[in-house]
């Protein structure tokens, strides 16, 4: 049985999204508004695929690692009435996720379910990406987060009683689900695997406001993304997770032709 949603955040069309767009996202992170559009012009200059093309072709190997999630159906957060009947209606987990992390196949069938009166687990959270300092590519491009107490944007899921008792903004973003897991009075799991992948890649929101606060990076983006795909080829396929290897090597793939001169 599906009982378990995956709610897919914010995501648009990126082959028709407008980049003007991206300042009202920007202002709520406190981030400078024309952060993206710079960045997409920059990379639109250099690259065979221009930014958006890159975002569209991340989504969809995002959204194939989530359609291939046993015991679960994916939504739209726009599809999901995060009050009403979808949630009265599901006995298992609600796990929100970006459109560029990686969810492995077994994860429901390898998460506890939900005991009577429990609101959250979470579990091993991987993360696929420079490090955001001077020496980013020192650690291997694929790194085992720490298992604690933190709540990352794709390594958590909550109940339906926990939705009902603390309410969707609580819960929706991580760092308001972070101060909920925190509370004393709320009742939760965690599992030791590794289930999931946030994808820092070159065009993700944080490393954008990384690379475009380095010099370098603004008078050569290739030489950025050189090492990038360098750290993704030298990384052993025997040290990747049985499950994500395909969407890693679709990663590999994806990012050498889009990275192609124009």
């Amino acid at each position: 049985m599906e009982d378990n949603r995956l709610i897919l955040r914010g995501s648009p069309d990126w082959s028709t999204f407008d980049l003007e767009s991206s300042r009202a996202f920007l202002r709520r992170l406190r981030l400078p508004e024309d952060l993206v559009i710079a960045f997409a012009a920059l990379w639109d200059m250099h690259f065979k695929v221009d930014y958006r093309g890159v975002r569209a072709r991340l989504k969809a190997i995002a959204l194939e690692t989530y359609r291939a999630v046993r015991q679960a159906s994916l939504l739209r957060h726009e599809e999901w009435d995060g009050g009403g009947a979808v949630v009265k209606q599901s006995a298992g987990w609600i796990a929100f996720v970006d459109d560029d992390d990686w969810m492995a196949p077994a994860l429901f069938e390898t998460l506890p379910a939900p005991a009577c009166g429990q609101d959250g687990v979470r579990w091993g959270s991987l993360r696929l990406g420079r490090v955001f300092a001077s020496d980013g590519y020192a650690m291997p491009i694929i790194q085992q987060r720490a298992l604690d107490r933190v709540v990352y944007t794709n390594n958590y899921a909550v109940s339906a009683g926990a939705l009902a008792r603390l309410g969707r903004a609580a819960l929706f973003e991580h760092d308001a689900a972070q101060a909920s897991f925190d509370r004393a009075d709320f009742l939760l799991t965690s599992s030791p695997d590794y289930l999931s992948c946030a994808v820092k890649h070159p065009c993700c929101t944080m490393s954008i406001n990384y690379l475009m606060s380095r010099d370098e990076f603004r008078a050569d983006p290739r030489r950025e993304v050189t090492v990038f795909m360098e750290a993704l080829h030298a990384f052993p396929l025997d040290g990747v997770p049985a499950w994500m290897r395909p969407p890693f090597g679709q990663l590999r793939d994806m990012m050498a032709d889009a990275t192609r001169p124009r």
